[in-house]
């Protein structure tokens, strides 16, 4: 999956990065060069005997240390053989150990904590092709997991009983390039068959309390590009972030999740399961970008300080963020927007407000859709410019904001809008210290007499506040008949705020 950074970009590729290129010759000893040159490039600690016997390479304890200072944590992770054999068409297959151990020794003031965790395969295939500075690594195995196999507290080894945890992965299949110059670029393609974890735990102390995390995830399938720096200087996040660029995309054909917990004789549980959803990551110096889409969400929590089972699903649920991080002389793209659509929720939540079922309970939908034009004042990673930066009252102008969609869907009642707007960053009077706004909000509202009558009728809103929600409509809103209401809201460019035709400031 998308995992660069420290740790999990170092460990992914030691463990089974892999790709495959155009045909050149690379040998084993140049394969161990790559390798152990794109884990020291993350500030790792690499040692290894080897022992070199025609076109084998035999590297025995194999040993990575991943100091994280600022955590005070030390990973150490030992292969105990690692075998590299050259094809004989210019390639080399990559022999891994079936089990290899990843320890970890962490130091929280005066608590010590120790934990190993079992990596193992089966079926594991790796081949490397290429020419040193351009490896391709493309690999295959039947299943591969990660469970903990030890975890010391105070010099105290904890049974299984206590705490377990695993994650396995079947049919993993992937391919991973890399090329290597002032940057490191990299391409990776994988896809699993199916996702599973197993979480457990239970306190030595009072064995009643207890937690349980269970799920999974079929079909995923993960594509990503990035450019990072050859040398990864934890220090000096700006240097990282100056060159980065990343961009990946995961997708799932469905999962699902539990959790069970026990405290003090109190339980409580959660469950959820979707149909499939997807993801996408955009990371440059420029700019930042994400979305989501989660199909057929389902939910249902119990226990807790809840007083009974709450059952949630919505049809689709997704969202999407994008905007600027460096300093700009023009204004540059933003985004935003949400969507929860056919959300539905269980009769008991119903009933404590519409005990009668006056309410349509038919599935809701809600729908935003936002674009705009910023312009950055500050670049926002910058360590020299956090100081201004946490001063400033605002690290950036507003230029544009469009509303594509606005939708609104629910007992009854239907909302819907768009409009544009421009900002003068030069007036700051006529609003109050807010850019001046230029364009117009068109709105349509559907529904709302009849909801009002509802609500009245049920002694959720009382009459002399129904009575001053009609007047509100009436004043910024025409009768278009059969319960329906327009409105369109302007603000010309003298700064005048028109309703329907009518100046109101």
């Amino acid at each position: 999956m998308f995992c660069y950074p420290k740790l999990a970009g170092g460990t992914a590729l030691a463990t089974l990065m892999l790709a495959q290129t155009a045909a050149a010759e690379i040998t084993p000893a140049q394969v161990w060069d790559d390798l152990r040159g794109y884990m020291q490039g993350y500030g790792y600690t690499v040692t290894a005997e080897t022992v070199s016997d025609g076109d084998v390479l035999t590297l025995t304890d194999l040993t990575t240390t991943i100091p994280i200072p600022e955590d005070d944590v030390t990973v150490v992770m030992v292969m105990p053989e690692l075998t590299l054999s050259a094809t004989g068409d210019g390639a080399v297959d990559v022999a891994w150990p079936a089990e290899m151990p990843i320890t970890f020794d962490i130091a929280e003031g005066d608590e010590q904590i120790s934990a190993t965790l079992l990596y193992e395969t089966t079926d594991l295939e790796a081949t490397v092709s290429g020419e040193p500075g351009a490896t391709g690594w493309a690999y295959s195995a039947s299943s591969a997991r990660i469970s903990l196999a030890d975890l010391v507290v105070e010099g105290v080894s904890l049974p299984r009983e206590v705490v377990r945890g695993e994650i396995l992965l079947d049919g993993l299949v992937g391919t991973s390039q890399m090329t290597t110059g002032t940057l490191r670029d990299i391409a990776q393609e994988m896809k699993i068959g199916a996702l599973s974890y197993d979480f457990a735990g239970r306190d030595p102390d009072n064995t009643d309390n207890t937690l349980l995390f269970q799920g999974g995830m079929t079909d995923l399938a993960y594509t990503g590009t990035g450019t990072l720096p050859v040398d990864m200087d934890s220090d000096d996040p700006m240097a990282v972030m100056a060159v980065m660029d990343v961009n990946g995309s995961f997708s799932y054909s469905g999962g699902s999740a539990q959790f069970n917990g026990v405290e003090d004789g109190e339980a409580a549980s959660f469950a959820s399961s979707s149909e499939g959803g997807s993801m996408g990551v955009s990371l440059a110096p420029e700019a930042w970008n994400f979305d989501f889409l989660v199909n057929g969400y389902d939910v249902q929590v119990q226990g807790g300080d809840l007083p009974f089972p709450v059952s949630l699903s919505a049809g689709e649920l997704g969202g999407n963020f994008a905007m600027p991080v460096a300093r700009s002389e023009a204004p540059q793209d933003i985004a935003a927007g949400l969507t929860l659509g056919d959300f539905q929720m269980n009769d008991l939540i119903w009933n404590i407000f519409d005990p009668a079922g006056q309410l349509p309970r038919d599935p809701a939908t809600v729908q935003i859709d936002l674009t705009g034009k910023v312009r950055m004042l500050y670049d926002l990673f910058d360590p020299a410019q956090a100081e201004a930066l946490e001063m400033a009252e605002v690290p950036a102008e507003l230029h544009e904001l469009t509303l594509n969609t606005l939708v609104v869907d629910a007992i009854g009642a239907v909302l819907t809008a768009t409009g544009a707007f421009t900002f003068d960053n030069s007036d700051l009077q006529t609003f109050d210290g807010m850019p001046r706004p230029q364009g117009a909000l068109t709105a349509e509202l559907r529904g709302a007499n009849a909801l009002i009558d509802k609500l009245v009728a049920m002694g959720l809103l009382p009459e002399e506040q129904a009575m001053g929600a009609r007047m509100m409509m009436g004043m910024f809103a025409v009768n278009q008949g059969d319960d329906t209401l327009s409105s369109t809201l302007e603000v010309n460019e003298q700064g005048h705020v028109i309703a329907n035709g009518q100046r109101i400031q």
